[in-house]
Order: structure tokens, then C-alpha cells, then sequence
């Protein structure tokens, strides 16, 4: 049976508890918290235990402590929005299957741009080069003569980059002036997926979500962007 007293020894006692109830945390936040009070509670049993600082042993904890913080913050960057932008915020918003963290990386090679004039981003029968998502603004569907207006907050050659890098666009899209989107290399983006199978599986969820949204839509059938 452990004795508490309120000697020093009650830092190490207190250490000994913490890190007891850390170890048994499945969450890993919560692990890392757990043992970072009782990297603490070593830290001032360590200053107070002796006469004199045992100074080898808080700068070997102090250690271990600041690589468990940067841990901390790494988690904290992968589950929270609280260091984007409000632009990004609300572009996540659309991005619902993926960690905050994964976005950051897929967004850290991905292309702003502000449309100032009409411009294509498929052309029917031809590979995109790109990978696109529109957040808002005018759109048009160009296939067989026809055209049909679609809105923002959608992917566009999702279906071509399912396919492959040869698979040809459906369908010419073009997005008209006060349209914003953000494009992704397609061969950047493979390898990140390639490299990250999380990311890979965030991504086919997306795309199933967005495919099945154009499905319940208003356009006519073979017109839905590819």
C-alpha cells in the first residue's frame, strides 16, 4: 500500500499516479497530459528531495518534457482549426472527412485563385492537370452542345482523378468571374496520398459524398461534372 506523506516524497508519489492513469488512457491528448504533470511532479520532487537541486536529473526530465509539449502541440495541430486562417476555416467546412491536420497538408501544396474572367478548368476529352474544388461562385457544364449552370462547393475531376492520370474529362467546366477555387497538382497529390493512407481514405469518403450530392441534384443525369 503506497503511503502518502507531504514530504517531497509526495511529488514522486504524485508522479507515480499520473503516470499510472496515463498509461491506462487510450486517447493520446490525454495520455500526453497525464504524463506531462507527471514529468512536473518529478521535476520538483527532483528540486526539492535533496539539499542541494539534483540538477543532471530536472534537466533529463525538463527534456523529456519539452519533446512531450511539442508532441502535445503536434495533436492539438492535428484536431483543432485555431491556427487557420478564416479563409481555411471556412474551406474546411467542405471538407468534413478530413482531420483539421490532414487539410493542413493537403492544403500546403494546394492554389488559391480569385477568378477575374472566364476560365476553363476541363475540357472534354482531355486529362485535367489538376484536381479542383470550387467554395463558391458560377459554374458551367459544357457537354454534346448543352450546357447546364452549376453552383459552388464542389469538386470538379474528381472522377478523372479517381480513374487515373490518362482518363479524360467528361465534360468542359468553366468558372466565370467572382468564383473562387483551389487546385491541387494531380501528381503532387497522388504521391501525398500515396504516402498517407488516411488522407487517401479522407479523400475517396469526400468524393463519395460529393458524387452522391450531384446524384440527388436537379441536373440532368449524363451531365453531372466529371
Amino acid at each position: 500500500m503506497i503511503m502518502f506523506d507531504f514530504g517531497p516524497s509526495i511529488f514522486a508519489q504524485g508522479a507515480l499516479l499520473f503516470y499510472v492513469i496515463g498509461l491506462l488512457m487510450r486517447d493520446g491528448l490525454k495520455l500526453r497530459l497525464f504524463l506531462l504533470a507527471g514529468t512536473s511532479c518529478y521535476l520538483a520532487y527532483y528540486y526539492t528531495i535533496a539539499d542541494q537541486p539534483l540538477w543532471d536529473a530536472i534537466i533529463s526530465s525538463s527534456a523529456i518534457g519539452i519533446a512531450n509539449l511539442y508532441a502535445i502541440f503536434s495533436i492539438l495541430l492535428e484536431r483543432t482549426t485555431f491556427t487557420m486562417s478564416h479563409e481555411d476555416k471556412e474551406l474546411y467546412a467542405h471538407f468534413p472527412t478530413m482531420t483539421p491536420g490532414q487539410f493542413r497538408r493537403i492544403m500546403r501544396f494546394a492554389h488559391h485563385v480569385d477568378v477575374t474572367r472566364t476560365q476553363k478548368l476541363t475540357c472534354e476529352g482531355h486529362p485535367p492537370q489538376a484536381l479542383y474544388f470550387v467554395s463558391h461562385g458560377p459554374m458551367t457544364l459544357e457537354r454534346d452542345d448543352r450546357s447546364v449552370a452549376l453552383s459552388g462547393g464542389q469538386f470538379i475531376g474528381e472522377v478523372s482523378f479517381i480513374g487515373g492520370r490518362d482518363t479524360p474529362a467528361s465534360a468542359t467546366v468553366s468558372v466565370s468571374k467572382g468564383a473562387r477555387f483551389v487546385s491541387w497538382d494531380r501528381r503532387k497529390l497522388d504521391r501525398e496520398l500515396e504516402k498517407s493512407k488516411p488522407i487517401a481514405n479522407a479523400f475517396s469518403a469526400l468524393f463519395n459524398r460529393d458524387l452522391s450530392a450531384k446524384v440527388t441534384q436537379s441536373w440532368p443525369g449524363a451531365y453531372a461534372p466529371k
